[in-house]
């Protein structure tokens, strides 16, 4: 084979890999707006596939079945603290905690938001995640508990290749542009 026939089918394998994950990013890859305080970042990149679940990913999950009227067409997105085998326990302030880190239960008239998460391993198939501020609802809470690998839709990074919506907001009501 000559250089320039190998050239040839570099360029097409190299044209061919590219189309291909063109076609898998406009599939499955998403950009995940943040419209709370409950984690740090602006946006996330996520992807459907594959769900490859790993500590420090975040996760777009459907709501549980306690809040799926209130938050119908929104995903939790939270960061995956705890995977299958983990275990969970409670510090002595009652907080809810996993691998060294510990998330406070929000407090409404001095008592729990809600009941904690049980203390005990995390099963095959489901994975603690939280939002980093103290009233995010997230897996620390009974109600909304571990998030079954069925329920999460995507998986993906921290992104703030864009400003956060507020930014985005005072820049548009300061031209006049809503």
């Amino acid at each position: 084979m000559t250089a320039i026939q190998s050239a040839k089918w570099g360029v097409i394998l190299a044209g061919s890999l590219f189309v291909m994950a063109g076609f898998w990013a406009l599939h499955t890859v998403r950009i995940t707006l943040n419209g709370s305080s409950s984690l740090p970042d602006h946006a996330y990149v996520m992807w459907g596939w594959p769900k490859a679940i790993w500590r420090g990913a975040y996760i777009a999950a459907e709501p549980p079945e306690v809040y799926a009227e209130r938050f119908r067409g929104f995903f939790f997105t939270k960061e995956v603290f705890g995977l299958p085998g983990d275990i969970i326990s409670h510090d002595g302030a009652g907080a809810v905690c996993v691998r060294g880190s510990c998330f406070p239960l929000a407090l409404k008239d001095g008592k729990p938001f809600a009941p904690a998460l049980a203390e005990g391993v995390i099963p095959e198939g489901r994975y603690a995640a939280f939002g980093t501020s103290a009233d995010s609802l997230d897996s620390r809470y009974v109600h909304i508990g571990l998030f079954p690998i069925e329920r999460i839709a995507a998986v993906g990074v921290a992104a703030n290749i864009i400003p956060h919506w507020k930014e985005l907001k005072a820049w548009a009501d300061a031209r006049g542009l809503r």
